[in-house]
């Protein structure tokens, strides 16, 4: 497969992606999110640093043996009567209604899915987010929620994001820190 990011990559490279409160977009044709989305993966599997990295998908990731709350949980060691407490924090923090957690997998939103996966990054305390070319499955309105919940996120809760993208709207929207292009 051929990786478009992996011509100029070295270790500062990395790390200049990964500006903690930042938000870098790398712009990329269609073709190349994809490839390049696998190569970060695997290079953060290999980087030797002590930087928890998360991935947010267009898909869905839980796991269907588990309820969507059992699934926030995955990979933390949040005591159980934190949980309650820091679940309802986090869901008015990302604006989403606590009623999700009683639907099934497959009745929620794509909307619904991303803010999901954003709250289990949060609550297992990921210090890096790479986001795969989730805004083609959200409508205008939900764009125009989402960035500045990202940038926030950021921000306030000190973290690097990185978002994979084609489209030359969300690449130069005043949320993004830094634009990368690739192509």
């Amino acid at each position: 497969m051929n990786f478009p990011l992996a011509k100029n990559w070295t270790e500062d490279s990395f790390n200049e992606l990964f500006q903690q409160q930042h938000m870098t977009v790398l712009l990329e044709d269609q073709s190349s999110i994809q490839a390049d989305f696998y190569f970060l993966i695997d290079k953060t599997f290999d980087m030797k640093q002590s930087m928890a990295i998360g991935f947010i998908l267009s898909e869905n990731t839980f796991l269907p043996y588990l309820s969507i709350r059992d699934n926030l949980f995955v990979g933390s060691n949040i005591k159980e009567k934190d949980k309650k407490k820091l679940l309802n924090e986090l869901f008015d923090y990302v604006a989403l209604n606590p009623s999700v957690l009683v639907k099934s997998e497959d009745t929620l939103t794509s909307f619904e899915q991303i803010k999901l996966q954003l709250v289990q990054l949060l609550l297992i305390d990921k210090d890096i987010i790479i986001i795969d070319d989730i805004f083609q499955k959200l409508s205008v309105a939900q764009r125009q929620e989402l960035l500045p919940l990202l940038q926030k996120i950021a921000k306030e809760k000190k973290k690097a994001i990185l978002v994979l993208t084609n489209d030359i709207q969300i690449a130069e929207s005043p949320y993004m820190d830094k634009i990368i292009k690739t192509a």
